[in-house]
């Protein structure tokens, strides 16, 4: 049987893009609004600290996961680029060597942690009536998560052959069966470790379910140990380990906060601020299901750059150097104001000057080096895929953020009851911080599809530190809304700045960018001030009715929101593409 994959799959990349984005919400979408209608039964079996304990396990995985991103990325990025060029026998080699490699990983993972797991016990202050059942946890997790890293390539050869749509089915259906298990063995009397059954049940499922489908699509595809080879090895670790320092990175920010948080405040805070996170995370979810047929996408457009030469290593690496500086030098700025450290610094409007003093003069100093020394990227295409992909990011980010800012408080009662008043606080400024974050995830994707991620590693960098600055810090002063809010501070700051370095790289000006990716999502403030007025005129207190209220209102969100997004901001070719989506039939003709 030919491995020979057909050369129109190549054209058909970006005419798939908007199909795949869509099949991925409206997949995560299902998945969130069950998690979310879950979470009180869940409160119902488990205390707070329990829940705050199945929390933690999923931060500790989260450094598993470190190990994970430059792979998947790899998968995608060179099955995309195999399938255009018809080289079908080298995604068979390409998956035998990422598992190989993977499998190496996991088992090294496993056994630092099984080692390391007195430590953790003692750093997360875990009571020793918990520790035996904390331990339990902590490895059964890493164990399931260590098959899923192992096979898990199946999943990512699926997303870049294209079949998004395919892979989205099988992660539905598995999270849904989840969810039945879930409520069973809690009603069992199971306890947190029904939710760890539960996962592993959910794991296995879909790591079948991937390997079925792909092995149907592409029937020549296999794995096996005379398959491994070092040009494939080569890409893992060179592509690969790129983004993985990316994804390290990525990693460390997602869970810095609650990492944070319970050693500061203990695992009820813990529990608190994820009640409080929940909500903009199951959006954020929604949102950056999208973003992953962009790096296919981008890996088929070939881009052209300017006659400008290339940094070297060395000055890239002096740049780094002075992104770093100039956001130590900003971080320190609002710091001195905080009451704790003005006792030692009487002069602290003088440190406060030279602080920003510093980090403008460093950035300034940053800026003239990127116009004398970076290229610039020409093709049109690339260019049009990022404006395009950040507008519909935004517009997506505003109708979904804008409205959890709104109906805070009422959301949270109805959800969880009136008992967590603190996470609709903090809930509100992780919304904030969440939709202006996710604006970056099609800038990264495009970036890592044509293999440049300079950009992404300044972001990180500049996001990383003012995280590790703010959030002990705001913490330790106001509590959960503090750490909220400086979270919301320091996604803000880098945000802008990667978008500032990613426009001169596309030559796209102020005036260009702002209409067409800025503008569109304000609309969303109309019905927003809506619903809101109409809780504050007509608040509820009694949980029944208001739900009802949060239904209603959320119903009327989206339909005003609708409106008017189609009245006076899509134009007549994004408003054809997306009746296109619609799963309507056409009548025959008579």
């Amino acid at each position: 049987m030919s491995n020979t994959i057909p050369m129109n799959e190549k054209e058909n990349a970006n005419r798939k893009l908007a199909g795949n984005a869509v099949s991925g919400m409206v997949a995560t979408i299902i998945y969130m609004l069950s998690r979310l209608l879950l979470t009180p039964y869940i409160l119902k079996f488990l205390s707070l600290s329990e829940f705050g304990l199945w929390s933690l396990c999923f931060i500790i995985l989260s450094y598993a996961g470190m190990g994970v991103f430059g792979v998947n990325s790899t998968y995608i990025r060179y099955s995309a680029r195999y399938l255009a060029e018809g080289r079908g026998a080298d995604i068979s080699k390409l998956l035998s060597t990422g598992v190989a490699y993977m499998f190496s990983f996991s088992l090294l993972f496993c056994t630092i942690l099984y080692l390391m797991m007195p430590f953790i016990l003692n750093s997360f202050h875990i009571d020793k009536a918990n520790q035996e059942l904390a331990s339990t946890l902590f490895l059964g997790t890493a164990a399931v998560f260590s098959l899923e890293l192992t096979l898990g390539g199946f999943r990512f050869i699926l997303n870049g052959m294209h079949q998004f749509s395919k892979e989205r089915a099988v992660t539905t259906v598995a999270g849904l069966i989840e969810i039945a298990a879930i409520m069973t063995f809690l009603w069992l009397g199971a306890g947190v470790k029904g939710l760890l059954y539960a996962f592993a049940f959910r794991l296995t499922l879909e790591t079948f379910g991937c390997w079925t489908i792909a092995r149907k699509i592409l029937p020549s595809l296999t794995v096996s140990w005379k398959l491994i080879n070092r040009e494939h090895f080569r890409l893992f670790v060179g592509f690969g380990g790129k983004v993985q320092v990316l994804g390290i990175m990525a990693i460390f920010l997602s869970a810095v906060d609650r990492l944070f948080i319970t050693a500061i405040s203990g695992l009820a805070a813990g529990g608190m601020f994820e009640i409080g996170r929940k909500l903009p995370s199951s959006a954020g979810a929604i949102a950056s299901s999208a973003f992953g047929p962009l790096l296919s996408t981008a890996a088929h457009v070939e881009g052209t750059w300017s006659e400008h030469r290339m940094p070297s290593l060395k000055e890239r690496a002096i740049n780094y150097v002075f992104v770093v500086l100039s956001a130590i030098a900003l971080a320190f700025v609002p710091i001195v104001f905080l009451a704790p450290v003005q006792q030692y610094l009487p002069v602290k409007n003088i440190i406060a000057a030279l602080g920003a003093a510093v980090a403008s003069l460093i950035f300034l100093f940053l800026l003239k080096r990127s116009i004398d020394t970076e290229t610039r990227l020409t093709s049109i295409e690339l260019k049009q895929l990022y404006l395009s992909s950040i507008r519909f990011t935004n517009i997506i980010n505003a109708i979904l953020f804008v409205f959890l800012v709104s109906m805070a408080h009422p959301l949270i009662n109805a959800w969880v009851g009136n008992k967590y008043p603190e996470a609709a606080d903090v809930m509100i400024l992780l919304s904030i911080a969440y939709s202006i974050q996710l604006c970056t995830g099609p800038i990264t994707m495009i970036f890592r599809g044509i293999d440049r991620n300079g950009r992404e590693l300044e972001y990180m960098l500049v996001q990383a530190l003012l995280m590790v600055l703010w959030i002990p810090a705001g913490t330790t002063v106001w509590g959960l809304v503090g750490a909220a809010g400086a979270i919301a501070c320091s996604s803000a700051v880098s945000t802008l700045f990667l978008i500032w370095r990613s426009n001169k790289t596309f030559q796209i000006s102020f005036r260009e960018f702002v209409p067409v990716a800025i503008l569109p999502s304000l609309i969303t403030l109309i019905p927003a001030g809506t619903i809101f007025a109409i809780t504050r005129i007509w608040p509820q207190t009694e949980r029944l009715v208001e739900i009802v209220q949060v239904l209603a209102c959320g119903t009327g969100y989206v339909l005003f929101c609708a409106a008017l997004l189609w009245k006076f901001i899509l134009d007549d070719n994004e408003k054809t593409r997306a009746l296109e989506l619609l799963p309507l039939k056409k009548k025959p003709v008579c």
